[in-house]
């Protein structure tokens, strides 16, 4: 029953009984004394395995308070030493973060996601979405015979990554666009009228997400409440007022125009519109269908998608949070990807583990030469004794399970029960994959890598070399030099497109940023520690727009404000 086991959750949660929760929803014991420990100034944090579910661990760390960011990565990448995946839950009197380290869009690197709960919590409160997300990894009796760790982690997987959100958003998406579409009047085609939906939904969807951060006339909530002042402002019986008279000189005349060049035609409205920012690209020029036909649409259909809107939570910064109503501009190239006509206009959205892979193959190696021209150690110094560390995960899956004795011919596969193959992969595929991984792993760790050209043709993890590289910096000298190399780094994308090359960068980008900041607010606190004065870390990030990459349809423009 649904409501009992949601009680002996809450039950088990309340008491940080992480372990007792797990076996509950039918995981098993770890290994016997499986923990990791890391320092945090001058206490130390341990990191105990309470339960596994083929191969997929998960880890409790209990404090007084919830460490740093920084502290979480390096427990989450201790734990990963010991676990092919792992969930790690910090639990403090107070509050508990469950942090589940999720690949990005991209597929380069990993950030982790937050799932926050409070035992004891007061009344009003609830605690629905962690619960929805656990008993979606319940696993029964019946289950165990097939259960396979690919099985075990998509399971986990669909659970807690923030993916799911998307495309909860698009589900309804679709029925508002098409509900939208249905009362656009003044022009002839349907073609043409769900044409002109997208691009209108796709515009307000950006304001909405700028204004979140105050950055239309300091609104968070501009849209919703230009609509009131059009209406009280222009008479409670022009219904069709909100689209031609607000939202058109809006569109082109404000976001889309300098300053300088703006030159409406009502100061009423000049005055409702307010001080907007000019976003330099094309998806708010004037539209073909806007220039040929009269275009009228209801203000009902505006406070129908704005009731929609307005139920989730529009954040520009790209760290996610787990919370069920959390979307980031990430929906943009989604939506984009379903509704790209690929026959007729011979367009075709390139998936982010293929953006992903491009810039990662581009940016990082170029990072590494610039680090090393810097005068600063190649980070191929910490491959040697490094293990598999910087072996793709998928190189070793299933290892650490023997080989079944005897020769088997292809036509034999063993048991898959026995947990050692990638999906779609033959018995012969396993087997050189197993002595491709030994070699790899053997060339490693015996310092055969020298240099990052040695890397990139290995095929090694270069996301997570960097970023354990710049998390090992040793001063703050090296951290300012460290941070010069990024800042200074330009990508220029002159196909934008609708930025999924850009945003695949700023995956690349986003955590060397991060572990830079973050190490360099560790050797701070550790200098004040020491009794050193005047100890000071400025971060400033600069992101400069050139013309060329100012032509995007939308998600690249957000992902600089976002920086």
């Amino acid at each position: 029953m649904p409501e009992l086991l949601d009680q002996q959750m809450r039950e088990h949660l309340d008491a940080a009984d992480f372990g007792g929760l797990f076996r509950r929803l039918g995981w098993d014991n770890p290994a016997q004394g499986l923990a990791v420990t890391v320092e945090d100034g001058e206490s130390v944090l341990q990191a105990e395995a309470v339960a596994d579910k083929r191969g997929v661990t998960v880890w409790s760390v209990v404090a007084g308070e919830i460490p740093s960011r920084s502290v979480q990565h390096r427990i989450v990448k201790e734990a990963k030493r010991h676990s092919r995946d792992q969930l790690v839950v910090f639990s403090s009197p107070t509050e508990q973060l469950w942090l589940w380290p999720e690949q990005r869009p991209s597929g380069v690197g990993h950030r982790l996601v937050d799932h926050h709960y409070r035992p004891h919590r007061e009344k009003g409160q609830t605690s629905d979405a962690l619960l929805q997300r656990l008993r979606d990894v319940c696993f029964t009796v019946a289950e165990e015979p097939q259960l396979t760790a690919v099985k075990v982690l998509d399971r986990v997987r669909r659970s807690f990554n923030v993916e799911k959100v998307t495309k909860r958003f698009f589900r309804e998406f679709k029925d508002h666009h098409e509900q939208l579409a249905d009362r656009i009047e003044g022009i002839p085609r349907p073609d043409d009228q769900r044409w002109y939906a997208s691009v209108l939904m796709n515009r307000l969807m950006f304001v909405y997400f700028i204004q979140r951060k105050g950055f239309v006339a300091g609104d968070p909530h501009y849209l919703r409440n230009r609509l009131a002042m059009v209406q009280e402002r222009l008479g409670g019986d022009r219904f069709y007022a909100f689209f031609r008279r607000f939202l058109l000189p809006l569109f082109h005349e404000g976001l889309g125009s300098p300053p300088a060049a703006r030159r409406y035609d009502d100061p009423v409205i000049e005055e409702i519109i307010g001080e907007v920012p000019y976003v330099n690209g094309g998806i708010f020029e004037a539209h073909r269908l806007e220039e040929a036909c009269d275009i009228q649409i209801p203000d009902t259909a505006f406070e129908a998608l704005f009731d929609f809107f307005d139920q989730w939570r529009w954040h520009l910064d790209e760290r996610p949070t787990g919370d069920a109503t959390e979307i980031n501009p990430d929906i943009l190239g989604f939506i984009f990807e379903q509704y790209v006509n690929k026959k007729q206009q011979g367009a075709y959205y390139t998936k982010p583990d293929v953006t992903g892979y491009m810039a990662a193959s581009a940016i990082l190696p170029a990072v590494a030469d610039r680090l090393v021209e810097a005068g600063l150690d190649d980070p191929c110094v910490l491959l040697p004794s490094s293990g598999d560390a910087y072996l793709h995960d998928a190189m070793g899956y299933g290892a650490e399970v023997p080989l079944p004795g005897g020769d088997l011919p292809p036509s034999e596969f063993p048991d898959p029960a026995l947990d050692i193959a990638l999906p779609g992969e033959r018995w012969c595929d396993v087997t050189h994959r197993r002595s491709r991984y030994a070699e790899q792993k053997e060339l490693v760790d015996s310092g055969g890598v020298a240099d990052i050209n040695d890397a990139i043709t290995q095929n090694l993890d270069l996301a997570a070399l960097m970023a354990d590289y710049l998390y090992a910096l040793g001063s703050a000298d090296e951290c300012q030099r460290a941070f010069e190399v990024l800042r200074s780094l330009t990508v220029c994308d002159p196909t934008v497109g609708s930025g999924a090359f850009l945003l695949a960068a700023l995956d690349v980008l986003d955590p060397l940023y991060t572990a830079v900041f973050d190490r360099a607010e560790e050797i701070a606190a550790a200098d004040a520690g020491n009794g050193e004065k005047d100890v000071c870390v400025c971060v400033c990030v600069c992101v400069c727009r050139c013309p060329v990459l100012g032509r995007g349809s939308g998600p690249s423009q957000l992902a600089l404000l976002a920086a």
